[in-house]
């Protein structure tokens, strides 16, 4: 029997809070569906992305969680990305906390049923299993990437390793989620650095290095679109299926997907406004009943 997997182009700008309740609802609404897996990939606007138990006074800058403080009680959020603003959000998933940008980096999120995919019940083994999807489709384009530390994607440059690629997961009802972020440009790494603080965590690897000198971008080669293309066919390689001959197929806005789509978009719409535009949540972690 044919699994159904679908794929999530990117879609114009939104804010991370629609962003991560559409993630989250994907993952809600996979396995009551009958689906197998996902393939989503999305961007930003500027925004900072807090770990599930990140502090963000402990790892944001001041100016920039003070400037979110006052969005915050001034005009609030909606859909759409506000210009010249840095949001700052909360993710559902565990690790360090991030910089997102629509220039700078893209986002992906992969999806897999662990009624189907039991191999991936064990962390390691999903995460090495995952990484190594990921870098299967890079190097389509001949950029040979390496799984370090718990769940990071580097590049070898002379001799040392540098960061392209953070990784990590959630799960909700039966559903795994990776997720990470691939460098684009080397000036989201300029903006790290104006935002962010060192990590009160590091991988062994990073020897104390700063966000300049432990991260990079993927060459000026790299085609998203081919990658896209690429990545799908890692997913369907993995789970033994045919590649599909036409992408409109597996279109998660496509014919085949219309009843999981209305269900996704009405829970993340709940999700967004109830958790991930809540400024407790983004700042404390606490979600009101």
């Amino acid at each position: 029997m044919t699994k159904k997997v679908f794929f999530f182009p990117p879609i114009p700008p939104r804010s991370p809070y629609y962003n991560l309740a559409i993630e989250e609802s994907i993952a809600i609404q996979l396995v009551s569906s009958g689906i197998t897996a996902g393939i989503r990939l999305w961007k930003n606007p500027d925004s900072i992305i807090l770990g599930l138990s990140e502090n963000p006074y402990r790892n944001i800058k001041e100016h920039v969680v003070s400037a979110y403080e006052k969005e915050v009680k001034s005009f609030g959020f909606g859909k759409k990305p506000k210009p010249n603003f840095c949001y700052i959000a909360r993710r559902a998933s565990g690790g360090g906390t991030v910089f997102h940008s629509l220039s700078g980096n893209i986002n992906y999120s992969l999806y897999f049923n662990l009624e189907e995919r039991k191999e991936l019940f064990p962390v390691k083994e999903s995460y090495d299993r995952i990484l190594g999807i990921i870098s299967k489709s890079l190097a389509h384009q001949n950029i040979q990437s390496f799984a370090k530390g718990k769940s990071d994607l580097v590049l070898e440059k002379e001799g040392v390793f540098k960061k392209i690629s953070g990784n990590a997961q959630f799960r909700k009802r039966n559903c795994i989620v990776q997720h990470g972020t691939l460098i684009l440009e080397e000036s989201l790494i300029e903006h790290v650095s104006e935002v962010l603080h060192h990590p009160p965590e590091e991988p062994d690897y990073r020897k104390e290095r700063g966000h300049k000198d432990f991260l990079t971008s993927l060459p000026g080669f790299f085609s998203e679109e081919k990658w896209a293309i690429d990545l799908v066919r890692e997913v369907f390689l993995y789970l033994e299926e045919p590649l599909p001959s036409d992408f409109s197929n597996i279109s998660f806005f496509g014919r085949d997907f219309s009843t999981f789509r209305k269900q996704v978009l009405r829970e993340s719409e709940f999700i967004r406004k109830k958790k991930y535009q809540n400024p407790e949540y983004t700042l404390h972690r606490e979600i009101p009943t």
